[in-house]
């Protein structure tokens, strides 16, 4: 396990970095993404990140490797948003295809579609207990979603 560590997005080359702050060294790149990474998030363990990328995926990555840990979760459109559930087992991802997406963290198989909003989704995150999911749109609403992950 990394100790004091951070995270950087790099637009210009299409990656995030993980860096341990107390030796300032690098710790792992992210590099699979094809376009602009918009989001980064740690697992609450902090054993793996997911990342969400204006190519149309998040990607959950191994912290200390930045090795790919499952299929880029898809999208049609950007993602700009990407989290972990509380207890790690789901990654929910938000784009501007208007959907947010429920995804299972170890498998990367696709849970749910959260479809309703009428343009694009910004934000996506899971409630303390993991049983719900608020999502924030340029449609001017948020949504509470129900999920039932407890």
């Amino acid at each position: 396990m990394l100790s004091p560590i951070e995270y950087e997005l790099r637009h210009t080359d299409n990656t995030a970095r993980v860096f341990e702050l107390n030796r300032g060294a690098q710790a792992a790149v992210f590099s699979a993404h094809a376009d602009a990474v918009t989001a980064a998030g740690f697992s609450s363990d902090g054993a793996r990140v997911v990342t969400a990328s204006q190519d149309n995926t998040a990607q959950i990555w191994n912290a200390e490797t930045g090795a790919a840990m499952a299929a880029p979760l898809r999208h049609d459109d950007a993602v700009n948003a990407a989290s972990f559930s509380p207890d790690d087992s789901k990654v929910v991802t938000a784009s501007d295809d208007k959907t947010a997406r429920l995804w299972d963290a170890t498998s990367g198989t696709l849970v749910a579609t959260l479809a309703g909003h009428s343009e694009r989704v910004v934000t996506a995150t899971f409630s303390p207990d993991g049983a719900r999911i608020v999502t924030a749109s340029f449609d001017n609403t948020a949504r509470l979603w129900d999920v039932g992950i407890r």
